[in-house]
C-alpha cells in the first residue's frame, strides 16, 4: 500500500532532479522514492542505540521499536526486562 505526500521544493533543487533521473532513465518520482528510502535506513542504522535507548527510556513503544528495527527490537526487549530483573534483585539485597 501506498500515500501520495505532497512536498514543496525549491526550484533549482528541483532542476537537479530531473536532470537526474533524466540521465538515469528513471521517473522522477521513484529515484525519489529510492532516494528517501536510503535516507530513512541510513537514518535508522545509525540511530539504532538511540532508538534502544529511547525504548528503555519509556520514550517509544516496543511496536515503534520493532517497525524502526525489525526483530532486533526482540533483543533489545530482552536485555532490559533482565536489566530491570537484575536491578530489582539488587534493590531487594540492599533493602535487608
Amino acid at each position: 500500500m501506498t500515500t501520495q505526500v505532497n512536498i514543496r521544493l525549491d526550484e533549482h533543487l528541483l532542476q537537479e532532479i530531473d536532470a537526474l533521473s533524466h540521465m538515469l532513465h528513471v521517473p522522477r518520482s521513484e529515484w525519489l522514492r529510492m532516494k528517501l528510502a536510503e535516507v530513512v535506513k541510513d537514518n535508522i542504522l545509525k540511530y539504532r542505540e538511540v532508538l534502544a535507548l529511547e525504548y528503555t527510556m519509556g520514550h517509544i513503544s516496543y511496536e515503534e521499536l520493532h517497525t524502526l528495527i525489525g526483530k532486533d527490537a526482540d533483543d533489545v526487549k530482552l536485555i532490559h526486562e533482565m536489566t530491570q530483573k537484575g536491578k530489582k534483585e539488587i534493590d531487594k539485597l540492599f533493602d535487608k
